[in-house]
């Protein structure tokens, strides 16, 4: 292939190395956690469009402005797939991991392959070194691979924008290859930029980084229109046929599909998120143009910083092919950053789409800092060389692999560590989109009463796979209703169901926090029983009485009052006290009386976890035949080795007998 200097026995095999690389970490562990958009839309779109396709109703292939055409796609293929296995008995219907798995198995493929695929193109703008290393980056970017593990849009885009610049550069001749090759890439620029625009609206920020592209080139060029006007004509022309070619619903009514994205993209540009933003600590609803700056920053790893400063900074290193690259690929990030900037619907996944040029510039930046041009790191040179270049790449690699495998299956949970991580990530964007709540629901189908009744969370569809029980809206959470709840922490930054957080945070002590890699992505509260008698009265600063119950309706037949206790645990205790109730009629004279560790000899004080409700049945021995009338049971708790009492302080009760310090007394009605 004229112009092509890499002889295919040296690139193929790396490129094919760089895809298994690449696909390992995307392709580990699809079934783990489930991220909001798949839960509540894309998990359903797939076979949505699948079905459509199968029954031929091609219109019905227009499910989402985005429009997310490839991401259904793959999706649908996923699902073929899964349906396949499953009907000819290799796998087991009703696995939602492996059902999981089979859907985001395709994106992780073809975000995989974009990788290989741009290896060529980088060896043809960067050199051998310099695109190897910019390869790897792209390979082992913790943003760019935990969304290459899901079913959504906007690795897919950033993949297929990566290789549509790419392949433009060479177009464009920012290198020196022949008008054959040229033509090629031109075609294949423009079939990946099809498909970015097939995936999300944003990829229409092409457009004029390639019309750029062609104009700088040829700006000087006699003839102008032949070189760069008709070329980028032609690039536009093959995008568009891309993107009617493999949209079903355009097929049958192109106006009706490209309307649904131009009123999409309107309403989604004019439109703050409908569930609210977070920005510096503050519930906004456009956090404003410092948004992405900081966003992005969090997002990138420590080598692409030290490398894009290298790219600042010694740019004299570089050939002019790999200035110009630089210089178009920055460009590009810029006016995409800036686009991005505009709305006021922003997350920082909306980014993405930059990383694998900045990725790419900082391999450019690292090049010049260690100078990859030395023949310490040439494996054509000696055998000891050759033997110390080897070294260093496997260390490049090791490093990188190591870095993943560290926050694997989170790389959600990846932040910017020379930032200060997650934890300064949590104070200054949104952070979490339904990790942990895998976590959280896995400890509440494992308690005694996890399975009895529903459990309440704002992202009920995303806590449903992981429970026994049904997930249930926030306003639920109330007692009777359900015994457990769940924050999430992208909940209380947007503030969402105020009322909930404001009552659960305020007043109670999580019974589980489920933190990964230094940010607390869920909390799990215990919702307080329903009790006929609620009271709220501290035994000292860790326990409290939330509520009680006396059944006398077995006194006459067996003379056995039965008393019911709620008690929540406030603070950690490492006592085993003891519970003193004693029965007292109108006179303050003791009927009946047991002395008992609260919770039951099975659970002793010292093993009550805090934020936990405690019910206890307490059963104490009447006589029989007790006068009908108003009685008194009196609560003392106290340290059995040294007959301390717990302070209990209230106010004494109108008409109650004097039962002594720190002890409470509940009313009760014998007829």
């Amino acid at each position: 292939m004229e112009g092509f200097k890499l002889p295919p026995s040296k690139t193929v095999p790396t490129a094919i190395v760089i895809f298994f690389l690449a696909l390992a970490p995307r392709a580990l562990a699809l079934g783990s956690f489930l991220t909001v958009d798949e839960a509540y839309h894309w998990f359903e779109r797939a076979p949505l469009f699948l079905r459509a396709l199968q029954q031929g109703d091609f219109a019905a292939t227009n499910l989402i402005g985005h429009p997310g055409v490839t991401t259904m796609w793959l999706g649908a293929l996923g699902a073929a797939a899964h349906r396949s296995l499953a009907d000819t008995g290799w796998i087991a219907y009703g696995d939602p991991a492996l059902e999981r798995a089979f859907l985001r198995f395709p994106v992780a493929l073809v975000t995989a392959l974009s990788v290989a695929l741009a290896y060529p193109l980088l060896k043809r703008l960067l050199g051998d070194r310099t695109a190897l290393l910019a390869a790897l980056l792209w390979t082992a970017d913790p943003f760019l691979v935990a969304h290459s593990r899901l079913l959504h849009m906007d690795a897919l885009l950033a993949s297929f924008v990566a290789l549509a610049l790419l392949a433009a550069l060479v177009a464009f001749r920012f290198d020196d290859s022949g008008p054959e090759i040229r033509r090629r890439m031109l075609v294949a620029s423009a079939m990946a930029g099809g498909l970015a625009l097939l995936t999300k609206s944003p990829a229409v920020m092409l457009a004029p980084t390639i019309g750029l592209l062609a104009i700088w080139k040829d700006r000087r060029s006699p003839r102008f229109v032949r070189d760069a006007i008709l070329p980028a004509l032609a690039w536009a022309g093959v995008a568009v046929g891309i993107w009617i070619a493999l949209w079903p619903a355009a097929w049958v009514d192109l106006p009706g599909a490209f309307a649904s994205v131009v009123q999409y993209t309107a309403f989604k540009v004019g439109s703050p998120h409908e569930s609210g933003n977070f920005f510096m600590g503050r519930t906004v609803d456009d956090p404003g143009p410092l948004f992405y700056p900081v966003a992005i920053a969090l997002r990138l790893t420590p080598w692409a910083v030290v490398g894009l400063l290298g790219a600042a900074l010694l740019r004299r290193r570089c050939s002019p092919c790999e200035r110009l690259a630089v210089c178009a690929l920055a460009i590009f990030a810029v006016l995409f950053a800036i686009a991005i900037s505009l709305p006021p619907k922003k997350f920082d996944r909306y980014a993405l789409p930059i990383f694998p040029a900045l990725d790419i510039i900082a391999a450019v930046g690292l090049a010049s800092i260690l100078d990859f041009r030395l023949p310490i790191l040439d494996f054509t040179q000696s055998k000891i060389q050759n033997l110390k270049s080897k070294i260093v790449w496997s260390a490049v690699v090791l490093l990188l692999a190591a870095n993943l495998a560290w926050y694997h299956p989170y790389e959600l949970a990846y932040y910017n560590p020379l930032l200060g991580g997650g934890p300064v990530a949590a104070r200054m964007i949104p952070v979490g989109w339904g990790e942990g709540y895998e976590q959280a629901g896995a400890f509440i189908a494992a308690q005694s009463d996890g399975c009895a009744r529903p459990v309440a969370a704002w992202l009920d569809q995303v806590l449903q796979p992981y429970i026994c029980s049904s997930a249930v809206p926030p306003e639920w959470a109330s007692p009777g209703n359900v015994n457990y709840a769940v924050l999430s922490i992208d909940q209380i930054q947007r503030n969402q169901a105020p009322e909930l957080i404001s009552r659960l945070s305020g007043e109670a002590t999580p019974l589980h926090t489920v933190r990964i890699h230094g940010i607390d992505y869920a909390y799990v509260y215990q919702i307080a029983p329903r009790v006929k008698y609620p009271v709220d009265v501290d035994f000292g600063p860790a326990i409290r009485l939330s509520g009680y119950d006396a059944d006398v309706s077995a006194l006459r037949s067996s003379g056995i009052l039965t008393l019911t206790l709620s008690w929540h645990v406030r603070a950690p205790l490492r006592e085993d006290f003891n519970l003193f109730i004693r029965v007292l009629n109108s006179d303050g004279e003791r009927v009946g009386e047991v002395d008992a560790p609260p919770g039951g000899s099975r659970a002793p004080t010292s093993g009550w976890q805090v934020g936990r409700y405690v019910t206890s049945i307490q059963q104490v021995s009447v006589p029989a035949h007790l006068e009908a009338g108003a009685y008194w049971i009196a609560l003392r708790l106290y340290n059995p080795r040294d007959s301390t009492r717990v302070p209990m302080r209230l106010r004494p009760r109108s008409g109650a007998p004097d039962a002594g310090p720190d002890a409470l007394l509940l009313s009760m009605e014998v007829r």
